[in-house]
């Protein structure tokens, strides 16, 4: 997830300046964080009864090793996307499985090319094969060559099912396999490291279409040339910021008439940071998940929310966003004291709750710490003085609330 573009409405122009361009595509990550969920938001009913209409078709070709479980869920991922997205023209994904020497690391993705001033484009700015041809209506790339590369991770605990009752302690692979096909289709940036001090965004002096919409603290378009050179320190100081947003006129809208927070820790993460949404604001379980940096073990979530959909509508992708899912989980406040707290936290739970932890995470959206709910009241040790959002899963919604420990 690390590469940027810009665009400022819904709408795009036509191109006629310079000639069709391509550039290299690159890969970002998604990885699994060590707790343990109990939630499923379900693909829309459609798909579960097999009456949807598939709109834009994949292509998945597979590598020798992919399973052929592995291969049934990642094609119902596709088929989740295809019922959404609205392109003449397939999308061809080249899936690996190889043991990426690391757990932790569930799969990797990007798109494989990019493209720019082509026939509907924004002059100027770099696009992802999948979504250039999407809008040009017509393929870009030579004749079989792959729009998005897919590499999963074969030593991952993954669960090959289709309907979302991942054990508390596997890997969810059709969570997986949508996230990283949303980084193909265009849910990536460009900023990347140039070292310890600076951040570079774009790629030959030009942005990739969802660094368009990119702000820093203040309203400040992270595109904007004048306030963030590139490279710069002061570009590395706005994307670990805590306080990046996507300012798009249909992803705000579905978040609720809010630009929507991206996921901008105090410290860059390489493959990670700017490409997702922010963790804290989107927590497991509740519509919006797909896109964030991190997944759990028991995690499934088996649609890309209406946040996600309206970032793509913003860049461009032609949708359809009449589909809907029938599970959600309610997000509600979540009672506690003392806050601030310095040695402990009691929660002010309904008697008849089936909450068994509570789970801390920085106002970066790291993942602090999870206990258990003994005697509905968990001790502080092991958090830094410091703010923190602390969510308790229930079986039907997701109770959250800020606390300071001290």
């Amino acid at each position: 997830m690390q590469r940027l573009l810009l665009l400022f409405f819904s709408s795009f122009f036509l191109s006629s300046l310079g000639a069709q361009t391509e550039w290299p595509g690159y890969s970002i990550v998604c990885s699994m964080q060590d707790t343990s969920d109990n939630v499923y938001l379900s693909a829309p009913q459609a798909i579960l009864d097999g009456s949807v209409e598939i709109k834009t078709r994949f292509d998945l070709v597979f590598s020798d090793d992919v399973p052929a479980e592995a291969q049934a869920a990642m094609r119902f991922a596709a088929d989740i996307w295809g019922s959404y997205l609205d392109s003449d023209v397939p999308v061809r994904v080249a899936i690996d499985w190889q043991d990426r020497d690391d757990n932790r690391l569930l799969a990797s993705a990007g798109p494989a090319t990019l493209f720019r001033d082509f026939t509907g484009s924004t002059p100027n700015t770099w696009y992802p094969v999948a979504l250039a041809e999407a809008i040009a209506g017509r393929d870009l790339n030579a004749t079989g060559d792959a729009d998005i590369n897919v590499n999963a991770n074969s030593t991952a605990n993954w669960y090959f099912g289709t309907d979302g009752n991942t054990p508390r302690r596997n890997i969810d692979l059709v969570t997986v396999m949508l996230h990283e096909l949303g980084h193909g289709l265009g849910f990536l940036s460009s900023v990347d490291t140039i070292n310890e001090n600076q951040l570079a965004i774009g790629f030959g002096d030009r942005f990739i279409v969802y660094d368009l919409f990119l702000e820093a603290s203040g309203g400040v378009p992270l595109a904007d040339q004048g306030v963030f050179s590139s490279p710069s320190e002061a570009l590395l100081m706005a994307v670990t910021s805590n306080d990046l947003t996507f300012d798009g006129l249909r992803a705000n809208e579905e978040n609720e008439s809010e630009e929507v927070p991206i996921f901008s820790p105090a410290n860059f993460d390489r493959g990670s940071s700017v490409s997702h949404l922010n963790e804290s604001s989107y927590r497991a379980g509740t519509e919006n998940a797909l896109m964030t940096p991190f997944l759990s073990a028991g995690e499934a979530v088996h649609d890309p929310g209406p946040v996600t959909l309206g970032i793509f509508e913003d860049m461009g992708w032609p949708l359809d966003f009449n589909l809907t899912s029938n599970s959600t989980l309610r997000r509600e406040k979540l009672a506690l004291f003392p806050n601030p707290a310095s040695e402990r936290i009691n929660f002010v739970l309904d008697p008849d709750s089936d909450a068994l932890t509570a789970r801390f995470y920085s106002a970066d959206g790291r993942f602090a710490k999870e206990a258990p709910l003994n005697g509905r009241a968990v001790s502080t040790a092991g958090l830094t003085p410091g703010i923190y959002v602390v969510i308790v899963p229930e079986q039907d919604r997701v109770l959250q609330a800020k606390v300071i420990i001290r």
